[in-house]
């Protein structure tokens, strides 16, 4: 059926008004497609123009409506409403397409409600379309682009890496300007800083120093101050007796003097002449006095005349000095609901129960926290802050032992929380607190999903034996072994109360 031949007839007004209607009725309710010109069509005799309708007589081009949508017509109304060309683009197509209203069938007997709402539906899929054609990185872009959290987590990885370097550079920093000083007075060999298990204090401009070998069970006191050695001496052995256990800052690396306020580090663990415990000042004085009196050895080092006193710690002093942190192991055990046996058995293997402890890493106080690593997870995991501690934080006995154990938790909780067997998992944490939980998972898969996949086919024996034999640090697998014996140590002796 031919449109235009039905407008060739005799004009008369109401007539012509009543075709122009039906012209506009179908092409508003046709012309829901992809045109942007209507043509009518060579002989079609033009109607008069009806107001309020936009569709015109004369091919003449209609401009696709941008993003403001139009309210609904009243009723007896029509107006043409064209969609862009390529929906998929979301813009029209070049001004030479066109539609002739010869090819189009009769409008539809819908409601101009549903009319209308057909366009608004496509142009909303156009506009998702062409959202996610935006959202598909280019030809060009880098693997990073294509996969953001991946670029994510390498540039976490690379700051915190940044962070260790800037650590171990400043650590090296004071460690080099100590060794500086003491070269110069006490010869290129006899340097000795404090690590792990030794806490070496300074004083006297770097002439004196003490030093607590909780692995030896032994207190070295020297000098090489020639003016007045014995009173050098003295000073040096009280300084060390009365270390504080928790001080602010305990100067490992200078020679300045530290408050004898608080507890003392070795309370308990030394016996006077007398056979007393030393705790007190007045009693650190007097044991002093008998030292220098008594015990007093001069020895030849590297051109240098050195008076040397040497102290025994007591049989247990290493249980004695885990036991002034009772309360915070318990504290701490209760917040995170982590075995205190296990806190215990990593304090004593970290660090044999030395506040001071540090490593070349490095890392520091009773449970070794390195700082950008274990301590950074903490802070931001649980107590979401976005910083670390600092190595002061650290030397603080309350911190380190609330920082190591929640690190355990984070070990337990999240990068290993897919282990099923408890004590498989409990085996893991602790070659995951010394190694890392990477390092853990690549002992039995080279991928991590797979590799809990292995541990849950095993016995904790077996993942236990894994650890101990084919993890790839050597630290490592001598680790695990040593916190499994401290910890049951220490469920015997809490068995035994």
């Amino acid at each position: 059926m031919h449109l235009t031949r039905r407008c060739t007839w005799p004009a008369r007004p109401g007539f012509v008004l009543l075709m122009s209607l039906l012209l506009a009725g179908c092409q508003g309710g046709i012309n829901h497609g992809t045109s942007s010109h209507v043509s009518v069509g060579a002989s079609a005799t033009p109607p008069p123009p009806v107001p309020r309708t936009q569709a015109q007589p004369r091919p003449t081009p209609v401009p696709a409506p941008r993003q403001q949508q139009q309210p609904p017509p009243p009723q007896g109304e029509t107006r043409v409403q064209v969609r862009p060309a390529n929906p998929q683009q979301g813009v029209p197509l070049g001004d030479d397409t066109e539609l002739d209203v010869e090819s189009l069938a009769p409008p539809p007997s819908t409601a101009p409600a549903t009319r209308s709402a057909a366009p608004a539906a496509a142009a909303t899929t156009a506009a998702v379309a062409a959202r996610q054609q935006e959202a598909v990185p280019p030809e060009h872009a880098t693997w990073l682009d294509r996969y953001p959290n991946l670029a994510e987590d390498l540039q976490d990885q690379r700051e915190t890496i940044a962070r260790l370097e800037q650590e171990v550079k400043e650590y090296r920093e004071q460690v080099g300007q100590l060794q500086q000083q003491v070269r110069q007075r006490w010869g290129s060999t006899a340097v000795t800083a404090a690590s792990a298990h030794q806490f070496v204090k300074y004083t006297d401009s770097y002439q004196s120093r003490g030093e607590m070998d909780f692995d030896q069970g032994v207190i070295i006191v020297e000098t090489v101050d020639q003016e007045n050695p014995r009173q050098r001496l003295k000073e040096a052995i009280v300084t060390t007796l009365l270390t504080p256990y928790d001080a602010d800052n305990p100067e490992i690396y200078s020679d300045k003097s530290i408050s004898y306020s608080g507890p003392a580090l070795l309370a308990g663990q030394v016996l006077d002449h007398e056979g007393q415990p030393v705790r007190w000042e007045w009693r650190a004085n007097r044991f002093a006095d008998h030292l220098v009196n008594n015990e007093v050895q001069q020895l030849q080092r590297n051109g240098h005349v050195v008076y040397r006193v040497e102290i025994p710690l007591i049989a247990n002093h290493t249980e004695v000095r885990g036991h002034q942190y009772e309360h915070l192991v318990r504290d701490a055990s209760r917040r995170y609901n982590v075995d205190e046996t296990l806190i215990y058995a990593i304090m004593e293997t970290e660090s044999h129960f030395n506040p001071y402890a540090t490593s070349h890493i490095p890392a520091y106080g009773l449970m070794q926290i390195v700082p950008s690593t274990a301590g950074r997870d903490v802070f931001e995991r649980i107590k979401k802050r976005n910083d670390q501690p600092t190595r002061n934080y650290l030397f603080n006995p309350a911190n380190n032992i609330d920082t190591g154990t929640a690190y355990i938790t984070i070990l337990r909780d999240i990068y290993l929380k897919d282990i099923r067997h408890p004590l498989s998992k409990e085996y893991a944490i602790i070659s995951g607190y010394n190694g890392g939980a990477g390092n853990v998972l690549r002992t039995f898969h080279s991928d991590r999903r797979q590799a809990i996949n292995v541990i849950n086919q095993l016995t904790p024996q077996q993942v236990y034996d894994r650890l101990h034999r084919n993890h790839p640090s050597a630290e490592a697998r001598g680790y695990i072994k040593k916190v499994t014996e401290a910890q049951q140590r220490y469920r015997a002796l809490a068995s035994a109360r």
